[in-house]
């Protein structure tokens, strides 16, 4: 049976106006997907270059750090090392972290070098919050899929290096957790249509703050709107899906 998402998508929700503890949510979401702290107690959070943006976006709303290329590598860094940054930064996310090793790098590295409270070892998901679009938006992939030029698929994808945190959203919205035995690492993917509409449900409410995948989202959810109306089956429909589909991988 078919679930139908409103046509008219909601306005994109910007982190500017987050309260601090939707935007600590958001924070912690985007340090369990790609980012840690340092032994010298400083937080990092890595982007692919092309998203130096969203790393300027993030470093304006906090108020602290700064962005640097890595070099050598198609990445930047946001970089918070100073006192009152690393302070903030660590009240922001506090109970927050879901991730094993980044709750341990804040108790150990944030928590005993500015004598501030340990955050929660709690690493259940919190699913009606902001963590799980910063989440995706550090670890995250929307895309649209045509299998034998005809079948539209439509998915999401999460690498990550373990699979604690990608079991648990498997468990919530569906989809298969595999490992990748070349590189030891874990990969996530949802194509079906009911975890694509929770997907989009979700994103409707907790919008991603990086530009390229707010896109990846917007062309993904055209696409679903499509298929629920059946109009994937003509000759029309499919050209659009093909349209939105080169459209979001010319952002890419």
């Amino acid at each position: 049976m078919k679930k139908f998402i409103n046509e008219h998508r909601p306005s994109k929700k910007e982190i500017y106006n987050f309260t601090d503890e939707k935007f600590g949510y958001y924070l912690a979401g985007l340090i369990d997907g790609d980012g840690h702290i340092s032994t010298q107690g400083q937080i990092i959070i890595v982007w692919n270059k092309l998203d130096t943006s969203a790393a300027y976006k993030l470093k304006t709303r906090l108020g602290f750090g700064k962005v640097s290329i890595i070099e050598n590598k198609n990445a930047v860094n946001l970089i918070v090392s100073n006192k009152l940054g690393a302070i903030k930064v660590s009240e922001l996310i506090r109970n927050k972290l879901k991730h094993p090793a980044k709750i341990k790098q804040f108790n150990e590295r944030l928590s005993t070098k500015y004598f501030i409270p340990e955050t929660s070892q709690e690493t259940n998901i919190e699913w009606d919050t902001p963590w799980l679009a910063g989440f995706i938006d550090a670890d995250g992939y929307l895309y649209i899929q045509l299998v034998r030029n005809k079948e539209v698929r439509l998915s999401v994808k999460i690498d990550q290096k373990q699979d604690i945190l990608l079991t648990q959203i498997m468990k919530k919205f569906g989809g298969h957790c595999y490992l990748r035995s070349s590189t030891n690492t874990y990969y996530y993917s949802s194509t079906s249509f009911e975890g694509i509409y929770k997907y989009i449900k979700y994103l409707d409410e907790y919008s991603l703050q990086n530009n390229r995948n707010y896109l990846r989202y917007h062309y993904l959810r055209k696409a679903y709107i499509m298929i629920q109306k059946d109009l994937h089956l003509t000759e029309l429909g499919l050209e659009k899906i093909i349209n939105y589909k080169k459209l979001l991988e010319i952002k890419i």
